[in-house]
């Protein structure tokens, strides 16, 4: 099979799944970034966040919080006020965890020039922290912009 047809054929694989993120779906700010990059034949994105804010119950153990297991007590994609995170922390057992998540963008490129252009294009942004990754197995490209 042509690395062309591999592409589209890993692309419609991926765009295909359901979205397993404790959200559910796309986030607001950046639906438009995500549907244009997807809509190009080059690209794909693998993953996405706008940025969050996420207060975590540390319960009995502290910090020894596991995502997949904590209580988010808190999480906006937003800013948020003082109130809220007053309210959020009344549900905590114990310690609570207070996270900022910054924007992050994974996206598969198709040939490596695209990943270096598309890099290009965040690091011209503002984007200083991101990257090409080279995968193993034939997927190309990764460029993480965050």
């Amino acid at each position: 099979m042509d690395r062309s047809a591999e592409f589209g054929r890993w692309k419609a694989q991926c765009l295909s799944k359901t979205d397993f993120s404790r959200k559910g779906s796309l986030d607001e700010d950046i639906v438009e970034l995500v549907h244009f990059l997807n809509g190009r034949q080059r690209f794909f994105t693998t993953s996405s966040c706008a940025g969050r804010i996420v207060l975590l119950d540390g319960g009995k153990n502290g910090f020894e919080v596991q995502k997949k297991s904590c209580c988010w007590l808190l999480v906006t994609h937003k800013p948020c006020v003082k109130d809220d995170v007053i309210v959020a922390l009344k549900k905590a057992d114990g310690d609570a965890i207070l996270k900022f998540e910054p924007f992050v963008l994974h996206v598969q490129c198709q040939q490596l020039q695209d990943a270096q252009i598309l890099h290009s294009v965040a690091v011209d942004s503002g984007f200083r922290n991101s990257g090409i990754t080279v995968g193993k197995k034939g997927k190309t490209m990764l460029v993480r912009c965050h």
